[in-house]
């Protein structure tokens, strides 16, 4: 199972993210990194698969485009830049482009140029609309993407062990590769998503807090 990083971005600096309650959000200064500059803190500690999110451009309030492109020391590195079009699809050989129902507009069959679909949910539904999760990923698992992701923002930050969702039922309805992240809290949380068959992991502050070796990052497996 891949492991992906978390790296949140707001304002050029990286942020640790909890519930989705952005206002809230402060530099990510106490983990095992020592510089919050997104390239200086991926490089530091060794990142594979950095999950980076332009929160500015997520709020609709600027963007980071400066601070995610000095990031192309890694192999890959997935981006949701809060696509509202097509046409913000980030075009850099290094990237896969995410779109997520929090911010795309439109038909999301027209979004196809991009690399991943991402599910946002919140208290158990899916944003915006509110809907069943595992419903709307039925819908869309085939559309065409290289992946899906089911991001459970209300879980981010939060340790809560993934939030009571699912996940062996939001395996069963998609066929394709699926990447989870929210809450997970340590290895437990790890292999319960990798035997349900989940093929990548978003992860970030059980790292920082030591319960998740950060080896398991600069390889970017889990085996």
């Amino acid at each position: 199972m891949k492991i992906l990083f978390a790296v949140d971005i707001l304002d050029g600096i990286v942020v640790h993210g909890y519930k989705g309650e952005r206002s809230v959000y402060k530099p990510l200064d106490w983990g095992i990194a020592r510089s919050v500059v997104p390239h200086e803190y991926i490089s530091e500690m060794g990142i594979k698969y950095p999950y980076l999110a332009d929160l500015d451009r997520i709020e609709g309030k600027g963007d980071n485009d400066d601070a995610i492109l000095a990031c192309n020391g890694v192999d890959t590195a997935y981006l949701n830049r809060g696509a509202r079009s097509p046409s913000d699809r980030m075009d850099v050989s290094w990237i896969k482009n995410v779109v997520s129902t929090e911010t795309c507009r439109g038909k999301i069959p027209e979004y196809t140029d991009f690399d991943y679909f991402s599910i946002v949910v919140k208290d158990g539904k899916a944003i915006p609309d509110g809907g069943e999760p595992s419903k709307l990923l039925r819908e869309v698992s085939d559309y065409g993407f290289e992946g899906y992701i089911i991001l459970n923002l209300s879980s981010v930050g939060a340790e809560d062990s993934m939030g009571g969702l699912d996940i062996e039922r939001l395996r069963d309805c998609c066929g394709s590769e699926l990447f989870y992240g929210g809450g997970v809290t340590g290895m437990d949380d790890l292999y319960r998503l990798k035997d349900a068959g989940f093929d990548g992991a978003i992860i970030a502050t059980a790292v920082h807090k030591g319960k998740i070796p950060l080896e398991i990052v600069k390889r970017g497996e889990l085996c």
